[in-house]
């Protein structure tokens, strides 16, 4: 249902995406791959036809792993704001982000993969992006947080660009 995820996933694939927002009930679970199998079965079973659908959690090492698929929940509760003086409270500001995009048809289920090591910045930088890209500065990036990048820069090294072209891969595609 989120609609800068269908454009991320749009630019990264290169193609267009029917977009049906469902009210699917999101198993509370650290697993991304629990919750994209169930909510991807969950999604079929209410469309009738092959569905796409990803989710993204933010893993601050911290916290040992801690908020991961749940990060969502945590950014309702306290802004990348909070996320920063959270990670940064605990002396370890690295975090893993990772997504996980799956396909099913219903018979077949097909998973794809994707993480991009860094660290949560002290306060949140830039304006670009969605939920916690103004705290998260990528490894392999330059400095700025996905929030500072444009969508082109940030598509070009995300953890859902990794797991789309993982998922392409997959397919065969």
């Amino acid at each position: 249902s989120n609609e800068g995820k269908r454009r991320e996933a749009e630019a990264v694939l290169g193609l267009t995406l029917l977009h049906r927002p469902l009210d699917l009930t999101e198993p509370q679970s650290l697993d991304l791959h629990e919750v994209v199998r169930s909510k991807a079965a969950a999604g079929f079973k209410i469309i009738g036809s092959p569905v796409l659908v990803e989710d993204t959690g933010l893993e601050l090492l911290g916290l040992g792993g801690f908020p991961g698929a749940l990060i969502r929940w945590l950014l309702a509760c306290v802004g990348a704001e909070g996320i920063c003086r959270i990670a940064n409270a605990f002396g370890d500001s690295r975090a893993v982000a990772r997504c996980v995009a799956c396909a099913t048809d219903g018979s077949q289920t097909v998973i794809g993969e994707g993480v991009v090591l860094g660290t949560i910045v002290a306060e949140p930088r830039g304006t670009g992006g969605f939920g916690w890209d103004s705290a998260f500065v990528p490894d392999d990036g330059d400095g700025r947080t996905f929030g500072e990048m444009d969508d082109e820069e940030k598509n070009a090294i995300s953890h859902r660009q990794k797991a789309f072209i993982a998922l392409k891969d997959a397919l065969g595609c």
